[in-house]
């Protein structure tokens, strides 16, 4: 994700890969809170 995020920084960014960007990084997001969910419902985490 950091990395994503510095090459956004880096290079101009268009309207269309800004929402792409910022899509990808809504699903991580996303991504990352199910998978807190289902490790804490399993006890791992």
């Amino acid at each position: 994700m950091k990395s994503a995020d510095s090459d956004s920084k880096s290079n101009p960014n268009p309207p269309d890969s800004r929402v792409t960007l910022e899509a990808i990084i809504s699903v991580g997001v996303v991504g990352w809170l199910v998978i807190g969910i289902v490790l804490m419902g399993l006890g791992v985490w």
